[in-house]
């Protein structure tokens, strides 16, 4: 079994990546209020807000928040939607594809802790995601 700052440093990543894509998520679904897309991108925008308050209770369980971990507003990183020009469907697809990336290193995070009940959290974190990317994906077509 991992020991807690192996564990640690698990959750700390996926909490930095979570926040990252959370603020991509709600860039998108706010100029995606009139697509297809709005209503998966605003359940998308709230599964991450759950997840990042249960990664952050798992921190604390553990021993708090590293400190090398920032604060919130640090993890505004780019703009979605300049970065495609204006397209929201590319935004989207963009966002798509950054979200099978965190499904895939978030899986792989949690096979490095597992039998801990952190790796569990992280197993369920990406399972979430990779639906998300599935009713995503449907609209897209």
């Amino acid at each position: 079994m991992p020991d807690d700052r192996v564990v640690d440093d698990h959750l700390a990543a996926v909490y930095d990546a979570v926040l990252v894509t959370l603020y991509q998520t709600k860039q998108a679904a706010w100029s995606a209020a009139s697509t297809p897309f709005a209503g998966d991108l605003r359940d998308l925008r709230d599964f991450l807000i759950e997840q990042s308050r249960l990664v952050d209770e798992a921190e604390t369980r553990i021993g708090g928040r590293a400190e090398r971990v920032s604060t919130p507003s640090s993890y505004q990183q780019g703009n979605l939607v300049a970065e495609s020009g204006g397209d929201i469907a590319l935004a989207v697809r963009t966002l798509t594809e950054r979200l099978v990336e965190l499904s895939s290193d978030v899986r792989q995070r949690a096979a490095a802790i597992e039998g801990t009940d952190e790796g569990a959290l992280l197993e369920r974190l990406a399972d979430g995601v990779a639906a998300s990317v599935e009713r995503l994906n449907a609209n897209q077509s």
